[in-house]
């Protein structure tokens, strides 16, 4: 071989040319990087040896299997509405060698042939697992020849009812010895050919994981687009286009432990996101939607639209300083990312290493990360699918398509090395034996700590049981003793003696760890008091949190008092709050009297939270006994106290599905448990009540109890609650205040409230995010809804203000006075050719634009649902991205909103059991809530027990006909606003 051709940081670049750059041969390629300062990146294998790699693993060898998804894009469906184009069987999956040690692999097999669009690989027992949905298939030579005669399908049944990069993928070895798997944004019906006496496991879109010897496959938290990684310490952070960094807290089935939790999160973004997640692309490559370059502005600085690959750092070969940080693929924009990770309460929030500069940057458009990883020498491995266009042809419109290339590049693909400048080291001798393997876990890079743990699982080689626990005692490295105690746990040999010394480990990590395996043992006796107690008290908040999973699924009576402790302290965040309130159904009482014991501990806001949210638990789910005592010690406190505001508040809003209550005439669910205790509990539920009314409108008190002070009394009789608050909704105060006035309108349903909120005068001075509010608020009741729709019919509320989805909400309304009165003030609005339309506006794009105009129409009439330069609202996607998409595209959106949807902005409606709807789109569910997020920003959470009725309507969010809400003047200057870029470019 001639040796590593390689480029330094800072090395001379090659400059984008104008227009469609050539591709650029490799070693050229290499000229065209930008690379952090003190690294160097070099050349490992590129084409003809690999092509359109989009996955890689190595394995016990340091050979290297390469995924090449050739096939990719695939046929483009014609109609969304009819089966999938046929797939193609061009996908292979190569074996590479590096036969002479230089560094350059130079010899390929072709492992395995005739797969559709693999997109991921593991090793395993001497073969290999790889993603090719529906499929997961075990592949492996057992002749020697380099070449795969074993294969076997062992999961099948997922989805592939969407496109091709969007299926399950990345099969990555956690902790525990199971194989967990990207989802792709997609559900399934899995089942296992290979033991067809078990039941499919169905599920919308999350990840799983699977055993690797059983083959039983399981549904987790977190949804993953196309990639996740998991640092040291097992904790596994996703990605997906628009979100860099997300942390996968906890697990459905531990919410699923308290069906009167109203939670169904189980993600937590640790970057920034959307708008706010920044990248500094140096290709002046548009994104992949700008699809008609004579229409193209000035290329954007960026923010993340593919991000993808996502990858924690295991390896030191970039140097100490990197190993833990997180690394994130963006090939719309030709760069990887580098990202510091930082604990936060109970998760991580994580910001870009270098503000201004990336990690690793390209001139060359053509460059596409797609996937990343760690090598045998510690570096971080780059997957460069090399493709003029990446992204797939779907998602451009169709009469566009045919102006985009999406070919070129199908017979090229790089991998590539970043390590620290200087000498390339000696490779690493290969460690032979289970006694070497054991060692290897007690070093600095991850590779070989995951290797030996394999290796030693595979062979379950009890002789080394000894030496393991000598690992995980006294090991120099914490991350290999958390991983020699994981192999024990995987052999079934793991001493509780050695879990409790663990449990005291100076790093809190390894604490944290000793926790999550003394809970997967299922211990109850000793070993759980000793590793919970101590837990629950530990200085560290992912410890403690960590134990209030645990606790929850321990039935000793002292775990509640733990779990008490746990919710008193100030710091504890929403998420340790939620694992603390997640393992006490069926202890409700007892929870109740540790909290008494300890509430005047929780202080401040976390304090206040904390009461709000327990609150909320015991109207849901304890007896209406249990609720009364508990509403009788909040009124008997002092008022003026941090926490009985926000107690009462919560047991109110978990009272609102108590069927037994809704059975009682007249009045609120509040006032009906009070007055059906001792006449003391109204008059002082009275006296609370008096109490919000002069805190709400104190412009001296904090802004979090005025609005809770609001929310309270949204959930008592409109006389008594709400009719005073209308000078709330004023201008002047803040809009968290406002919102907060809006919904408890909504909540009392009163049409004296309707009235409240369309006052002509009032209408006009409502900020978009405001009015959305009010919308949702008028809208979502009969009663309310006759209120706006006379509103409309006198001239206070404009037509178009009301967006396509409410109309026809309204146009299809079961009752029918609603329906009639919206045929009659939405007449104008209504029908049409929506194509019709969009044609016959394109005229607006041969017209010069006023971009001011533009700004008044978005800030008008789109800001209350998308943020564009850094201002609007969060229902709708974020289109600081669009700058360079070209003008007859977003004409088409804008006109023609239905004309592609995405899923999750899918309007969905949800009917309760008291007659309430709430429309959104769907963020979060389990088997116990659902959560929407609301045309006003906000999120609302449903207990699936009170909910009647859950309808996707198959629609956009977004409303068709702006048409009417512009003059084509304004619309022609709202293209060339949202052309004109985002904040700060």
């Amino acid at each position: 071989m001639a040796g590593i051709v390689s480029l330094l940081a800072g090395g001379a670049a090659i400059a984008a040319a104008p227009g469609r750059q050539p591709a650029l041969s490799p070693d050229e390629a290499l000229q065209a990087f930008r690379l952090e300062p003190g690294l160097r990146i070099e050349i490992v294998a590129a084409e003809p040896l690999v092509v359109d790699p989009v996955a890689f693993a190595f394995d016990e060898e340091r050979r290297l299997f390469v995924v090449e998804n050739r096939g990719y894009p695939g046929a483009v469906k014609a109609d969304q509405t009819k089966a999938d184009a046929p797939a193609t069987a061009e996908g292979r999956i190569a074996l590479l060698e590096d036969r002479d040690g230089d560094g350059r692999y130079e010899r390929r097999t072709e492992f395995a042939g005739g797969l559709t669009y693999p997109n991921g690989i593991l090793p395993w027992r001497g073969g290999v697992f790889v993603t090719c949905a529906p499929e997961i298939l075990y592949l492996k030579d057992n002749d020697g020849d380099g070449i795969a005669d074993e294969r076997r399908v062992v999961l099948t049944g997922f989805s592939t009812a969407r496109t091709t990069q969007i299926r399950v993928s990345h099969p990555l070895l956690g902790l525990d010895g199971k194989v967990y798997v990207t989802s792709g944004l997609n559900g399934g019906k899995v089942t296992s050919p290979l033991h067809p006496e078990r039941p499919e496991v169905s599920f919308s879109p999350a990840d799983g994981r699977f055993d690797p010897e059983t083959l039983a496959f399981e549904v987790i938290g977190g949804r993953a687009q196309f990639g996740h990684s998991f640092d040291a310490y097992g904790r596994r952070f996703l990605c997906s286009n628009r979100h860099p960094i997300v942390h996968a807290v906890l697990e459905p089935g531990q919410l699923k432990r308290n069906p009167h939790l109203a939670f169904a999160e189980t993600m937590q973004n640790v970057s920034r996101v959307e708008a706010e997640a920044v990248v500094w692309p140096i290709s002046g490559a548009s994104v992949t939607a700008d699809f008609i370059p004579a229409l193209m502005s000035k290329p954007h600085t960026g923010t993340f639209t593919s991000a993808c690959g996502v990858w924690v750092l295991g390896g030191q070969g970039l140097g100490a300083d990197h190993a833990g940080n997180v690394f994130i693929c963006e090939p719309a924009q030709n760069l990887v990312q580098r990202q510091v990770l930082r604990p936060d309460g109970a998760t991580f929030r994580a910001e870009p290493a270098t503000a201004g500069r990336e990690f690793l940057a390209s001139t060359d458009p053509w460059f596409r990360p797609v996937f990343l990883g760690d090598g045998p020498d510690g570096a971080l491995y780059v997957a460069d699918m090399y493709r003029r266009e990446i992204d797939h042809p779907q998602y451009v419109p169709e009469e566009s398509r045919g102006k985009l290339d999406f070919l070129s590049g199908k017979d090229r693909g790089r991998l590539y090395r970043v390590r620290r400048d200087g000498p390339r080291p000696a490779a690493r001798a290969m460690t032979r034996t289970p006694a070497e393997w054991v060692r290897d876990l007690d070093g600095p890079d991850a590779w070989w700590r995951e290797r030996a743990q394999r290796l030693l699982v595979e062979r379950r080689d009890r002789s080394v049981v000894g030496a393991l626990e000598q690992v995980a005692e006294a090991g120099r490295w914490p991350e290999g003793r958390v991983r020699a105690a994981w192999t024990l746990a995987g052999l079934g040999e793991l001493p509780a003696t050695l879990v409790r010394k663990l449990a005291r480990d100076a790093v809190p990590a390894v604490r944290e760890q000793a926790v999550v395996l003394a809970a997967r043992t299922g211990w109850s006796g000793s070993t759980a008091a000793e590793v919970f107690l101590e837990a629950a008290g530990d200085s560290d908040p992912r410890v403690r949190f960590g134990a209030a999973l645990a606790l929850g699924s321990w039935s000793d009576a002292r775990a509640v008092d733990a779990l008490a402790g746990i919710a008193a302290r100030p710091e504890a965040d929403r998420w340790t709050r939620v694992a603390v309130l997640s393992g006490i159904d069926g202890r409700l009482d007892a929870f109740q009297e540790s909290w008494e014991r300890r509430q005047a501990l929780a202080a401040g806001e976390a304090g206040a939270a904390m009461a709000e949210e327990w609150g909320r638990v015991l109207g849901a789910g304890a007896t209406l006994d249990q609720c009364r005592r508990y509403l009788g010690r909040a009124l008997a406190g002092e008022a003026t106290a941090a926490w009985p505001l926000p107690a009462v508040l919560g047991l109110a809003a978990g009272l609102q599905g108590r069927a037994e209550l809704r059975a009682q005439a007249g009045g609120s669910a509040l006032g009906k448990l009070a007055a059906g205790g001792a006449a003391e509990l109204a008059a002082g539920l009275e006296r609370l009540l008096e109490h919000a009314r002069t805190v709400a409108i104190d412009e001296r008190a904090d802004l979090p109890r005025r609005t809770r002070a609001v929310a309270l009394l949204g959930q008592a009789d409109f006389a008594r609650g709400v009719a005073g608050l209308g000078p709330l909704l004023a201008a002047r105060e803040a809009p968290e205040l406002q919102l907060q006035v809006v919904r408890a309108i909504d909540r009392a349903g009163d049409p004296k409230g309707a009235e409240m909120l369309v006052q002509a005068q009032r209408w006009s001075g409502y900020t978009p995010a405001v009015r959305e509010a009010v919308m949702a608020a008028l809208t979502s009741k009969p009663a309310m809804t006759k209120v706006l729709l006379a509103a409309i019919d006198r001239g206070d509320v404009k037509a178009p203000e009301v967006s396509s989805v409410r109309r026809t909400q309204l146009l299809k309304h079961a009752n029918t006075e609603v329906r009639t009165a919206a045929a009659k003030v939405f007449q104008s609005l209504e029908g049409g050719d929506r194509m019709a339309v969009y044609r016959s506006y394109r005229e607006v794009l041969d017209k010069p634009a006023n971009s001011a105009l533009g700004e008044g129409a978005f800030t008008r009439t789109c800001s209350a649902c998308h943020t564009f330069k850094g201002v609007g609202g969060k229902v709708g996607p974020d289109l600081s991205g669009v700058r360079n998409q070209p003008a007859d595209a977003l004409l088409l959106h804008i006109l023609v909103p239905n004309y592609e949807v995405v899923p999750a902005y899918q309007a969905v409606t949800v009917t309760t059991q008291d007659g309430r709807s709430v429309s959104g789109w769907l963020t979060a569910e389990t088997e116990g809530s659902v959560t929407l997020r609301t045309a006003a920003g906000t999120d609302e959470t449903v207990l699936r027990q009170v909910v009647t009725s859950l309808t996707a309507s198959g629609v956009s969010l977004m409303p068709d006909g702006l048409e009417q809400a512009m003059t084509k003047e304004e619309l022609s200057g709202l293209i060339a606003y949202l052309k004109s870029g985002a904040a700060g470019q």
